[in-house]
């Protein structure tokens, strides 16, 4: 049986006060599913219903349902092993200490200011990301970035010899059978986010990055619907051992601590939490846009929250706190 009530009326309460427009969400405990879509799809510059059926923009779940799963896939063809230079791959990445496991726990301390980024073209941008510094957070600090995910689709793009959002859908997208996860969407089917240059983004990603490096962008720009996110999820929890294009041995390595000792943990592109009683890793990510996805591989359990919370405005620091309520309570209710 759910219960998961405490959660539920935490994820409800988000749209009685007005922290987002409206939510889909969905537990899963083992073979059980309950869904529930509540509030608006937009409230301007009209107010529309929210549908059961409605696409999301993902943000950064880009990271780990396309970029990520393309790079397992290898892994799990014996390919790559994650120890290769990513100079390797992108001679113009001169440090050669910087190996794909670094940026898949985001503790490769690439990062620096890119002056007027947002005002860079799609070569300009991507010529800043790989001439960025290593500075000295090398893997003595895990400190999340687009970045690594950027370089892991240029990683991608010189292995397949395409861009990593073509890559992702012919290898990972289509042959799971997620009909409505898509870099594509149609506008009507989408619910719409913030406000840019006076338009309301629908259909088009709001990450400024993914919109200027388009099928080059592996950190975000992927749309889905719940029920897509539901069957993944199954793969992931080992409900259903055939959707995910690797084996469930190499699923089961996400759920353990990557990093160092003295590292906050992660592990290969996914943020860990613990449970509260027994302490094993249950793996979670979230998107800027309000979305969010917690798996409990051992309790064969999970949430998924689907919010588009910079709607109509992206200054939702509200959202952040309320976030972090539901996922302590999903833990505590969980480990009963």
């Amino acid at each position: 049986m759910i219960d998961y009530f405490a959660t539920q009326n935490l994820i409800e309460s988000m749209v009685t006060e007005r922290v987002v427009p409206g939510v889909n969400y969905a537990f899963i405990k083992d073979k059980q599913v309950f869904t529930s879509t509540i509030g608006f799809a937009s409230i301007y510059p009209t107010v529309t219903q929210l549908s059961p059926f409605a696409e999301y923009d993902l943000a950064s779940l880009t990271k780990v349902i396309a970029t990520e799963n393309v790079l397992l896939k290898l892994y799990d063809q014996g390919k790559i092993n994650f120890s290769e230079p990513l100079h390797q791959f992108i001679p113009e990445f001169s440090d050669q200490r910087i190996r794909l496991f670094h940026l898949l726990t985001h503790t490769s301390g690439i990062r620096g200011w890119i002056p007027n980024r947002d005002q860079l073209d799609h070569d300009q941008l991507l010529d800043a990301i790989i001439h960025l510094p290593v500075t000295d957070e090398f893997k003595a600090k895990m400190r999340y970035a687009d970045t690594n995910f950027i370089l892991l689709g240029l990683v991608i793009k010189k292995i397949f010899g395409a861009p990593v959002q073509d890559v992702a859908m012919q290898e990972v997208i289509k042959p799971m059978g997620l009909t409505h996860t898509t870099f594509h969407p149609i506008k009507k089917d989408c619910v719409p986010t913030a406000i840019v240059n006076g338009e309301v983004l629908q259909g088009i990603s709001h990450d400024p990055k993914a919109r200027q490096l388009g099928s080059d962008c592996g950190s975000a720009g992927l749309f889905s619907s719940m029920g897509d996110l539901i069957k993944l999820a199954r793969g992931y929890l080992g409900l259903d051992k055939t959707i995910l294009p690797y084996s469930q041995q190499t699923v089961s390595l996400l759920f353990d601590n990557k990093n160092a000792v003295n590292v906050k943990p992660r592990s290969w592109g996914w943020d860990l939490r613990f449970d509260p009683k027994l302490h094993y890793p249950i793996i979670l990510h979230t998107g800027f846009t309000g979305t969010l996805i917690i798996l409990d591989r051992l309790k064969r359990s999970g949430l998924i929250l689907l919010t588009n919370r910079v709607h109509p405005s992206g200054h939702n620091t509200i959202f952040l706190a309320m976030r972090e309520k539901i996922i302590q309570s999903f833990l505590k209710e969980n480990s009963k």
